[in-house]
């Protein structure tokens, strides 16, 4: 497949670019009320009635932080109406989203959280974004009153940052991730690259956080005995890495691996292939391919990605979800459209398909605690997912849970992306759990 496609590349990172929310969102379609069935007896906890479930999520919702990220709330939204309008909720009841907004600030995350769970008594928060923001914001979950005793937490559903760190159940008991955690997708680019290229000189560069730090922990996992990494960081908040990417290159490195977001991306790619080297590049999932594909090609029109596109010619990355564009006729995604269209939910794009899989994994995990929902089954349900395909994720990636982990995705597929835009899955899923 050529250029043909290339339009709807470009109308789809338009979409996420542009953000979400805003006076030109789709109208929902009216829909008939199906009717709700009886809700079962049981125990109801806090955020439950007869009637509803009440949960809540804070979100940079007016793209005051200047994020995309109000997507993964409204896809969320309209996946939960559907469920309300056409499967009769959850256990019998409607569920309720609430959404403050954060605007993607530690300080505002926290007391919009805090007023979820003190003033409007929600059964669970889900979804939350945001690494640094996140860790007040979970201590807080993890333990309201602040007594050391984590007995009366809160469950903090399927959060959407990768940091490993959430996965240490013994800090963070009524904690779950949902993305796949960056010290697993790391691991899972180490196992292609001992396969399919061995013995050659790695080199990582990575941001000096948390996110770049997995990944370092990763690959120096992988690597050690064989002495051939070399680990080059770089200050968070850097765009221009040229020096950086000049030091992974005299250590002789012949496969890079870019622990970066997507500008930072461009900019080692470019200075790179400045100097006259080709390396053979890797990359976090953070780069979904159009963004950088208009990073590398200066812009969002079709030119500029057909350009950027040019440049990723051969590179590597990995996904665990489908694409609103590669797999447009898959019968999922048609579905995912339909619900999009019709419950107002945002454009197409690999956000509104990750709230859609998170948001199937939230009713999933409610239908589970039927019918006692209260806060400590609603996480003994959670805990319970094994195995459990959300309609959005890949092949062969699946949700596993257990009392001991609380790390949802660490399988991922390794995909080449090509010259005209397409991607090419590379073998089977690489499982990257420890």
């Amino acid at each position: 497949m050529a250029w043909l496609w290339l339009p709807a590349i470009v109308g789809a990172f338009t979409m996420v670019a542009a953000g979400c929310g805003g006076d030109d969102e789709p109208t929902p379609a009216p829909a008939t009320l199906t009717p709700m069935p009886t809700a079962p007896p049981g125990t109801s906890g806090t955020g439950v009635t007869e009637t509803e479930i009440h949960l809540g999520m804070t979100n940079d919702v007016a793209g005051a932080g200047e994020t995309p990220y109000a997507a993964v709330s409204l896809g969320l939204t309209a996946y939960f109406e559907k469920v309300n309008q056409e499967d009769g909720g959850a256990c019998g009841r409607q569920i309720v989203l609430t959404v403050e907004d954060d605007e993607y600030l530690s300080e505002l995350a926290l007391a919009q959280t805090q007023k979820l769970v003190t003033e409007d008594g929600v059964l669970a928060v889900i979804g939350a974004l945001n690494t640094q923001a996140h860790r007040d914001v979970a201590a807080f979950l993890n333990d309201p009153n602040g007594d050391g005793d984590t007995a009366d937490g809160v469950p903090d559903l399927f959060v959407s940052t990768g940091w490993s760190g959430w996965g240490d159940v013994a800090t963070y008991p009524w904690t779950t991730a949902f993305i796949p955690d960056y010290r697993s997708d790391g691991r899972a680019l180490a196992a292609y690259i001992a396969v399919n290229l061995p013995g050659r000189r790695v080199g990582l560069l990575y941001r000096d956080d948390e996110f770049g730090q997995d990944y370092r922990a990763a690959l120096e996992e992988a690597f050690a005995a064989e002495d051939v990494l070399f680990s080059q960081p770089y200050p968070v908040g850097d765009e221009d890495v040229s020096q950086e990417m000049s030091a992974v290159l005299d250590a002789g490195a012949e496969v890079i691996v870019l622990a970066s977001t997507p500008a930072v991306s461009a900019d080692a790619i470019i200075s790179a292939r400045g100097g006259d080297f080709d390396p053979q590049f890797l990359l976090s999932y953070v780069n979904q391919p159009s963004n950088l594909a208009s990073e590398l090609g200066g812009g969002t029109e079709a030119e500029a990605i057909i350009a950027g596109f040019e440049q990723l010619d051969g590179v590597l990355t990995t996904a665990y979800l489908l694409s609103a564009v590669e797999d447009e006729n898959n019968s999922a995604v048609v579905e995912h459209l339909r619900i999009m269209e019709t419950y107002g939910g945002p454009p197409a794009s690999s956000l509104s398909i990750y709230g859609q899989s998170l948001a199937e994994t939230v009713v999933e995990t409610l239908e589970r605690a039927c019918p006692d929902l209260t806060r400590s089954e609603v996480m003994a349900a959670a805990e319970s997912l094994d195995r459990f395909h959300p309609s959005l994720l890949l092949p062969g990636i699946d949700v596993v849970f257990g009392e001991n982990d609380h790390a949802a995705i660490q399988a991922m597929q390794v995909m080449r992306i090509n010259a005209d835009g397409t991607l090419d899955s590379l073998g089977e899923p690489i499982d990257a759990g420890p």
